[in-house]
């Protein structure tokens, strides 16, 4: 299959060519066949004619000369044959194409006419009349050595203004298969101006306007993807704003009544602050991710010890883990990257606040930093609650909360994960994360060494 699609014209091109020129050759003949034929046997019976009537009155060594002179000044071939056979020969032809039946025909009356050529130029022609003399009937053989130029004109221009016009309409024809998916991407083009993305191109062809419609295809399914997400995103932004809105609108309007003691107006202050804080957190979420996404994050790598970071990270957690009575397992080995410390502290600290809040009570923790083949791994295992497996493959959705009331009372918003995977893949690497509902969850950040 030709891939390339300028060849593919091309070869349509010569296609359509041969095509009309094969096309117009058999109307050619068709429309001058009879005509040319008719002209020239009508021409070279009136000069037949002359020469029978000059012939007889010539004296016998007069004639030679004469056929001689003739063949010489009208450009053709003649040949005179008696009753024992060829008498005279003249021009360039040494042998007419002509069979001795033929010759005994002309010599009995009748005129007979050859074609030796497909074409029905005049140079295709051996013409035979009867020639009368007073001794005897000869038979005299006539073939044109130049053609008629005004007539191969006309028969030429005729072939190729028929050949031009079945040519152009083959390639007419040939060419709707490249106009065919044009045609689709303009229409896929209007469709998607006025924000309909479903689409459905032709991928078949493998050239390059295939490679188009692929291509158009994958972007319509991205960005149809994107209009998804960006509602998706209006949709939980606006929800996110209004549930702490709309609490701490109402305690701050119970507050106003009055009529309550110090320690029922102190806890619907301390759930006013804790709001506050979580709107906060949500709006400096959103301000990160939204500058991670406009590429404008600053970025200063430098030599990190990762195995002091992750401990720092640890301490700095424990009023969360402490409470709970966690068991903190660290296997640390001594580790330098180079990397961005404050973007990565963001990371550790996301991950690690996941684990602790979805695992009960006296649970296990466990934190693996390993090095090998080019890569360094970060390794945070739990035995919490863990996660269903449709819910893990969207965990990294902005918004996105496997467990919604769970992830509300501890403060989440469903942007940590979606901040830990830019900022990995800012620094070259990966997140993969393993888990089954009861049976907790293995989040491994994979960066590479140095």
């Amino acid at each position: 299959m030709i891939k390339s699609l300028y060849l593919k014209i091309v070869l349509l091109f010569f296609v359509a060519v041969v095509i009309g020129i094969g096309g117009a050759i058999p109307i050619t003949i068709y429309l001058f066949k009879d005509q040319i034929t008719q002209s020239i046997q009508q021409e070279y019976a009136v000069r037949t004619g002359l020469i029978s009537e000059a012939f007889s009155r010539l004296a016998p060594d007069e004639r030679d000369p004469f056929l001689k002179q003739l063949s010489e000044k009208q450009k053709i071939s003649l040949w005179v044959y008696d009753r024992n056979g060829l008498r005279y020969a003249y021009g360039q032809i040494g042998k007419p194409n002509l069979t001795g039946e033929d010759i005994h025909r002309i010599q009995n009356g009748a005129e007979v006419v050859r074609r030796t050529s497909v074409l029905p130029l005049p140079t295709s022609l051996h013409m035979g009349f009867p020639l009368q003399t007073a001794d005897e009937q000869l038979a005299l053989v006539i073939h044109p050595e130049v053609s008629n130029i005004s007539q191969l004109f006309i028969i030429l221009g005729v072939l190729i203004v028929i050949a031009i016009a079945i040519a152009n309409t083959k390639f007419i024809l040939f060419t709707s298969v490249v106009v065919k998916p044009l045609k689709a991407l303009t229409a896929a083009t209007k469709k998607i101006a006025k924000g309909d993305y479903s689409i459905q191109l032709q991928t078949k062809n493998k050239d390059e306007l295939g490679v188009l419609s692929e291509q158009f295809q994958q972007m319509a399914n991205e960005m149809s993807q994107v209009e998804k997400m960006r509602q998706e995103f209006v949709s939980n932004v606006s929800h996110e704003l209004q549930t702490p809105l709309a609490s701490i609108s109402g305690f701050v309007s119970i507050l106003q009544r009055g009529g309550l003691d110090e320690a029922e107006q102190q806890r619907y202050l301390n759930i006013i602050r804790h709001e506050s804080m979580r709107l906060s957190r949500l709006s400096e979420n959103m301000l990160r991710l939204a500058t991670m996404d406009s590429n404008h994050l600053p970025f200063h790598p430098s030599l990190v010890r990762l195995d002091s970071q992750l401990r720092r990270i640890v301490v700095a957690l424990e009023p969360q883990w402490a409470p709970k009575h966690l068991n903190i397992h660290l296997e640390l080995s001594k580790t330098a990257i180079h990397a961005d410390e404050d973007l990565l502290s963001q990371v550790w600290l996301n991950v690690i606040s996941n684990s602790i809040k979805f695992t009960p009570e006296r649970g296990d923790i466990s934190i693996e930093l390993r090095a090998g083949n080019g890569e360094i791994e970060v390794i945070v295992r739990d035995n919490g609650i863990g996660m269903a497996e449709e819910d893990r493959k969207r965990i990294f959705e902005r918004f996105f909360m496997a467990d919604k009331s769970h992830n509300r009372e501890a403060g989440g918003s469903g942007l940590g994960l979606a901040i830990v995977k830019r900022v990995v893949e800012l620094h070259g690497g990966r997140v993969e994360i393993d888990s089954a509902p009861g049976k907790g969850t293995a989040v491994t950040v994979i960066l590479p060494a140095m």
